[in-house]
C-alpha cells in the first residue's frame, strides 16, 4: 500500500449538513471527492505511538511496528552523534557555550490575512493617527516616570548618607570623646558600626536580588542589551525586577560598595518603558485598556530602547548621549521615527529629574542640574598642543588598565559560576565585600597620612576631619567616606596639591581592586562611577607627575588629567565611543574639552580591543546568550545554509488535526511551525519527513490563542464548528500577550474535540523570509541582524521546505583570532540551565 497525504486547498465552506462518517467523528470522502492520488489514510490515534511526534506522519500501512522502531532507533542515534560532535573537548582554552534556555523575541510583523482584513477596515485611518500620536504620548510617560524613580533612588541615597556621616559617625565620635576612649580604642568603635551599617544596607539589596528578583543583579546593561538584540532574558522588564533594582542601588551605594546608581539607571528607564508601552501589569492583574496595539515584542522592544536612553539623561543629565548609548550599546535597529522619539523621552527624564532634585536640594528652578552625577564646571578649561601627548598617553593607559580589568573580571565571575553557587554562598559573598570596603577605606586612613589645610577644599564633613589635627582635614577620608560622585568632583575640581601622590596611587589600586570584586555580586550596581571614580585617580596623578617632570610649562591642571583618565578608564573597560564623549561633555556642560576626550576614547579602544572585549560583551558570552554582532564571522562565505540549518523540522500543514498540535505543544519546544502543501515518508537513506512546498509560517503562541478559542471544526473540510467556537481577532493575540503558553489541561479540551480540525490558513505568515540551500552565513547573518528575525527556512530550487535556521543556529558561529589568524569555530548548544 503506498503512502497517500493529505492535500487540499479548497476553502472552508460554512454548510449545515454534517458528512456521514463510520461513527468516529472523522469524515469520509465519497469517490471524485479528493483527486485519488491525494487521499488521506487517518490515523486512529493522535499520533503514531511507535513514531516521533516531531515527523507528523500518520501511520503508514505498508511499515510495521519493527521498521517504525528501527527509523525512530536510527533517528535518535544521528541526534546522539549529532550533539557529541558539537560538543567541545573538555578543558580546551576556547571552550564556548550557547544556553537553549534562551528564546528570541518575535519582532517581524505576521503578514496574515488578519491584518490584510484590518487595514481595509472604515476606521483604520483614525486608528493609525491614534497610534502615532500614543506613541509620543508612551515616549512622554517613560520620561517622566524614569526622572522621578532617578530621583526617588538619589534621595534614598542622601538620606542614608546623611544617616551614616551625622548621625552614626557623629554620636559615635562625641561617644568617644565622653568616654575618653584612646584613639586606637574609638577608631575601632566607630569602624565596627561602620561596618555593621554598611552590611545591614548591602544584605538587603542582596535579599532583593537572591529572593525577589535574580536578573536586578548588576547594571542590568548587558541584559538589556541582549533584549534589545533580539532575545528574550526572562524577568528582565518586570515590576518586580524594578522595586529590586531601585531599593537594592540605593543600598548599595549607600552600604559602601564601589557601586554606582547611573548604570541601573538604564535598566530602570527600560522596565518602565515596557510596562508603560503594554498598558496593564502582570504582577498585579491590572489592565488600564490603553495601548493595547503595542502589546508586542516589536513594540515593546522599541520602546524599551527609548527607555534606556531615558535613564541615561536621567543619570547624566545627557540626553543627547542617552540616545547615542541607545544606539551605540543598546539599539539594533536605527530607526529614524524611533530615534526622535527616544531623544523626546531622553529630554523629558533629563527635565523632570533635574526639577524634583533641585526642588530637593532647595534650588528650585534650577534646571541646569546635572542628573544623579554632578561633575562641577570646569573654571580652567584650556589646553595647548604640547599636552595632546600626556592625553594619548592616558588613552593607552585607559585601554591597558581597561582591558586588564576585563581580563580579571571575567575570570572572577567564571569562578563564581562555578564554585558560588547557593544562595548561602552568594549571600555571604556580598556581605564579604562590604565589610571588606569598609576596612580597606579605615586602614588606609591610618596608614596613609595626607593631612590637609581646611581651606584647601571647602566641601567637608565631619568624616573626612577624622583623625587629623584641628583645622585639618583627611584627603583619603575625602575619597573613601563619601558618595562616589562626590569623589569624581573632589578629583576634577580640587586645587593642586589637594591630593598627595602617593593617596593617588593607593586610592587608584584599592578601588580598582574593589570595583573588580564588587561587579559581579548579587546586588544591583554599576561600573560607571567607580570606574570613572578610578580612572580619575590614576589620571590626576599623571597630571601631578607631568607638572612636576615639566615644571616649565605652564597651563597644567591636574583636574584636566582626572576627566581624561575617568574617561579612559571608562571606555577602557566599556569601550564606548561616541556616547561617552557626548556624556561626559554634557556631563560637564563644557564641550572644549571633547577634542582630548575624543582622541583618549579612540586610543582607549584600540588599545583595549587588541586583547579582549569590552565588559559587557565578555559578560554576554559568559551567560550563554546567543547575542548577534554588527558583523557575521570572517571567513563565512564557505559555511552554507545546508550546513547552518536544522533537518529536524517540525511542520504542519494548511489544515492540521487537533490532537496532533496538543501532542506537539506537549512534546517540543519549538515557537515556530513552516506550513508546508504536504508531509511524506521519509525518502530511502533520509531520517526525516519528506515535506512539501512551503506555504507559510505560524508560531506556537497563535497555536494557544486558537486552541484557547476554540477555533476549530468537527470535519475536515470546516464545514461543522463545534460547540463553543469563536471567531479569532488580531485583539486576542494582543491581550494573550506576553503568557500565551498555559497548561493543556487548561484549554479543557474533550476527545471529541482531538478529533476536530483546524484551519491554519487565515493565521499563518504568508510569505515568511526564506534562503536557498547555498546561501552563505554572510547572508543570512544579515537577514537575521538586519530584520530581527527570529526564524529563516532554508527551501530547494523548487520552494520545497528542507531546514529550518533560528538565532542559535548562526549564533554558534563564533570568530577568534589565533596567532594572527581568523578561524570560525562552531560552539555548543547546552540543554541545561547552568
Amino acid at each position: 500500500m503506498n503512502r497517500r497525504t493529505r492535500f487540499d486547498t479548497r476553502p472552508l465552506l460554512p454548510q449545515d449538513d454534517v458528512p456521514q462518517g463510520s461513527g468516529s467523528g472523522r469524515p469520509t470522502f465519497t469517490a471524485g471527492s479528493l483527486p485519488p492520488s491525494r487521499s488521506r489514510v487517518f490515523s486512529q490515534s493522535s499520533l503514531d505511538p511507535n513514531e516521533d511526534p516531531v515527523s507528523g506522519l500518520d501511520r503508514v500501512s505498508s511499515i510495521n511496528n519493527i521498521q517504525a522502531m528501527a527509523r525512530r532507533n536510527e533517528r535518535r542515534r544521528w541526534h546522539m552523534q549529532h550533539q557529541s560532535a558539537e560538543r567541545p573537548r573538555a578543558g580546551s582554552v576556547h571552550d564556548r557555550i550557547l544556553s537553549e534556555k534562551y528564546e528570541s523575541l518575535d519582532y517581524e510583523i505576521i503578514d496574515n490575512e488578519l491584518y490584510r482584513t484590518e487595514e481595509t477596515s472604515s476606521d483604520h485611518q483614525k486608528q493609525l493617527f491614534r497610534l502615532s500620536l500614543n506613541r509620543w504620548v508612551v515616549c512622554f510617560l517613560i520620561g517622566i516616570v524614569t526622572g522621578v524613580v532617578a530621583a526617588f533612588i538619589d534621595i534614598l541615597v542622601y538620606y542614608s548618607a546623611q544617616v551614616k556621616f551625622h548621625v552614626v559617625l557623629n554620636n559615635l565620635i562625641n561617644i568617644c570623646d565622653k568616654s575618653k576612649l584612646k584613639e586606637s580604642g574609638c577608631a575601632w568603635v566607630v569602624l565596627s558600626a561602620w561596618a555593621i551599617y554598611n552590611c545591614i544596607l548591602v544584605g538587603i539589596g542582596a535579599a532583593l536580588v537572591l529572593f525577589v528578583s535574580p536578573v536586578a543583579a548588576g547594571s542590568g546593561i548587558p541584559q538589556i542589551k541582549c533584549f534589545l538584540n533580539g532575545v528574550q532574558i526572562p524577568g528582565v522588564v518586570r515590576l518586580k525586577t524594578l522595586f529590586a533594582k531601585a531599593i537594592g542601588v540605593s543600598c548599595s551605594v549607600a552600604g559602601g560598595l564601589a557601586a554606582g546608581k547611573e548604570g541601573p539607571m538604564i535598566h530602570s528607564g527600560a522596565v518602565i518603558a515596557a510596562g508603560i508601552s503594554q498598558g496593564r501589569c502582570l504582577t498585579f492583574p491590572i489592565d488600564f485598556n490603553v495601548f493595547r496595539y503595542f502589546r508586542n515584542d516589536r513594540e515593546k522592544r522599541d520602546f524599551v530602547s527609548a527607555g534606556a536612553a531615558a535613564g541615561v539623561a536621567a543619570a547624566f543629565g545627557a540626553p543627547i548621549g542617552g540616545v547615542l548609548f541607545s544606539l551605540e550599546e543598546g539599539a539594533s535597529f536605527w530607526n529614524q521615527a524611533s530615534t526622535w522619539r527616544m531623544f523626546f523621552s531622553a529630554m523629558i527624564s533629563s527635565f523632570t529629574v533635574s526639577s524634583l532634585l533641585s526642588v530637593f536640594y532647595g534650588q528650585s528652578g534650577m534646571l541646569s542640574w546635572n542628573g544623579l552625577a554632578n561633575f562641577g564646571v570646569f573654571e580652567n578649561n584650556s589646553y595647548n598642543i604640547w599636552e595632546i601627548p600626556f592625553f594619548l598617553l592616558i588613552g593607552v593607559l585607559g585601554g591597558v588598565f581597561g582591558a586588564f580589568f576585563n581580563y580579571l573580571n571575567v575570570h572572577l565571575t567564571k569562578f563564581r559560576k562555578h564554585y558560588v553557587r547557593t544562595t548561602f554562598q552568594k549571600f555571604f559573598e556580598c556581605i564579604l565585600v562590604a565589610v571588606t570596603s569598609a576596612f580597606v577605606g579605615f586602614i588606609t586612613l591610618f596608614l596613609v597620612d595626607d593631612c590637609q589645610p581646611m581651606g584647601v577644599d571647602p566641601n567637608l564633613t565631619e568624616a573626612t576631619k577624622l583623625w587629623c589635627p584641628k583645622g585639618k582635614y583627611s584627603a583619603v577620608a575625602n575619597l573613601f567616606f563619601q558618595n562616589p560622585e562626590e569623589s569624581v568632583k573632589s578629583l576634577f575640581h580640587s586645587p593642586f596639591n589637594a591630593f598627595h601622590p602617593t593617596t593617588l596611587l593607593i586610592f587608584a589600586v584599592e578601588y580598582f581592586l574593589l570595583t573588580l570584586w564588587t561587579f559581579g555580586l548579587n546586588v544591583s550596581s554599576g561600573v560607571f562611577i567607580p570606574t570613572l571614580l578610578t580612572g580619575a585617580a590614576w589620571g590626576r596623578l599623571v597630571g601631578v607627575m607631568a607638572e612636576r617632570m615639566f615644571p616649565s610649562l605652564t597651563g597644567i591642571d591636574p583636574g584636566k588629567y582626572a576627566l581624561a583618565g575617568a574617561a579612559a578608564q571608562l571606555g577602557g573597560v566599556a569601550r564606548m565611543t561616541i556616547s561617552l564623549t557626548a556624556i561626559i561633555v554634557e556631563a560637564t556642560k563644557d564641550i572644549t574639552f571633547g577634542l582630548p576626550i575624543m582622541l583618549v576614547l579612540m586610543i582607549t579602544k584600540f588599545v583595549g580591543d587588541l586583547f579582549n572585549e569590552g565588559l559587557y560583551d565578555s559578560h554576554i558570552e559568559i551567560a550563554e546568550i546567543p547575542f548577534l554582532d554588527w558583523n557575521a564571522p570572517k571567513l563565512c562565505r564557505n559555511i552554507l545554509a545546508k550546513k547552518i540549518m536544522r533537518r529536524d523540522v517540525v511542520a504542519l500543514e494548511p489544515i492540521e488535526n487537533v490532537s496532533r498540535l496538543v501532542d506537539i505543544l506537549l512534546t517540543t519546544r519549538h515557537h515556530g511551525f513552516p506550513i508546508v502543501d504536504r508531509i511524506s515518508e521519509p525518502s530511502p537513506g533520509s531520517l526525516f519527513p519528506n515535506y512539501g512546498h512551503l506555504k507559510g509560517l505560524l508560531l506556537r503562541s497563535q497555536l494557544f490563542v486558537i486552541l484557547r478559542k476554540r477555533h476549530f471544526t468537527h470535519d475536515y473540510d470546516g464545514r461543522h464548528p463545534v460547540e463553543g467556537a469563536k471567531p479569532v481577532a488580531l485583539s486576542d493575540f494582543s491581550d494573550s500577550y506576553p503568557r500565551y503558553e498555559v497548561p493543556i489541561s487548561r484549554l479543557n479540551l474533550s476527545t471529541t474535540d482531538l478529533k476536530c480540525y483546524v484551519d491554519l490558513r487565515p493565521f499563518l505568515h504568508q510569505s515568511p523570509h526564506r534562503v536557498p540551500l547555498n546561501a552563505s552565513l554572510g547572508s543570512i547573518f544579515t537577514l537575521f541582524r538586519g530584520l530581527g528575525l527570529r526564524f529563516l527556512c532554508a527551501v530547494d530550487d523548487e520552494n520545497r521546505l528542507r531546514g529550518f535556521i533560528t538565532r542559535k543556529d548562526i549564533a554558534r558561529f563564533k570568530e577568534r583570532r589565533v596567532k594572527k589568524q581568523y578561524l570560525v569555530s562552531e560552539v555548543y548548544i547546552s540543554h541545561y540551565a547552568d
